[in-house]
């Protein structure tokens, strides 16, 4: 599957913030104590606010995965650097988001469900 220079382009900015974050924390560790085991990661910048986005889009269709059980369900976390070049921990795995999620798709279901019984009640003579 080929990827667009849009993803490859937001891939190459992750690996490299990720190798910028994991030499920072080798030489003195400040963050990673806060970040859970197993952890989903994603960075956001104030002075990148395309690639913040497009994490944050890709945050949610991890969420959505982790919903469907066919991303491993884990903590959502952003490494966020501030304008004054600091950077925090905002943790994305809100549980109310996950149940908006989960009720969303309930309710998609039953609709289709009934939908789809309203099909063959129609096909089905009486």
């Amino acid at each position: 599957m080929r990827k667009n220079n849009n993803e490859v382009s937001l891939t190459d900015k992750n690996l490299d913030r990720l190798a910028e974050f994991l030499n920072q924390e080798m030489k003195k560790p400040m963050l990673s104590a806060q970040i859970p085991d197993g952890a989903h990661l994603f960075y956001g910048s104030y002075n990148d606010q395309a690639m913040t986005q497009d994490n944050l889009r890709l945050a949610s269709k991890t969420l959505l995965g982790m919903t469907l059980s066919y991303v491993e369900d884990a903590p959502l976390v952003m490494i966020f650097e501030s304008k004054d070049g600091n950077q925090m921990i905002i943790d994305l795995s809100d549980e109310t988001e996950k149940a908006k999620i989960r009720s969303f798709i309930e309710n998609f279901q039953k609709q289709r469900q009934r939908e789809i019984v309203n099909k063959i009640n129609k096909l089905v003579p009486a």
